[in-house]
């Protein structure tokens, strides 16, 4: 037993020298039989998730409102692509639906989002996080725009 347990602690002292503290060696990657050119670095495959536009700008609303939008999509990839989630960072706007099934490469689909005005004022950035099965794995869309409470005319805003 004493001698497994020797052999053991032998073995894991030997990993670390402390010279590199956990730094991954680019040997590999200077080498020029082994690094990446544009002559024969492999074609991407798998999904690949293209978004028409990842920001909508929604403008100027009155505060209460809700803008509704949809974020069109395509799979430009080689295999099916899954949205496994989409969510917004606050209560205020809401992923309404978005497709659940596999689009096939070459196929498209839509984000439903929402975002209620109420208890806003001001301008407004909010993020909707997609999570799926391309690269890379999240994907930011963006809702844009500002909000005037009842006090406000639309005129003070457009004369600055």
């Amino acid at each position: 037993k004493y001698i497994l347990l020797a052999a053991i602690v032998v073995s894991l002292s030997n990993c670390v020298d402390g010279t590199d503290s956990g730094r991954i060696s680019t040997d590999l990657i200077n080498i020029s039989a082994t690094a990446n050119s544009s002559d024969n670095a492999p074609k991407e495959t798998g999904p690949i998730l293209e978004m028409d536009n990842i920001s909508f700008n929604f403008g100027t609303i009155a505060a209460g409102k809700r803008v509704n939008h949809l974020f069109k999509f395509m799979n430009s990839g080689d295999s099916p692509l899954l949205l496994a989630n989409v969510h917004a960072t606050c209560g205020c706007t809401v992923a309404k639906s978005w497709p659940k099934d596999p689009i096939k490469p070459g196929q498209g689909g839509e984000i439903a989002v929402e975002f209620d005005s109420s208890n806003r004022t001001g301008h407004q950035d909010k993020a909707i996080h997609i999570t799926s099965n391309s690269r890379p794995a999240t994907l930011v869309l963006k809702l844009t725009g500002d909000v005037i409470g009842p006090d406000f005319e639309l005129s003070d805003i457009t004369a600055n």
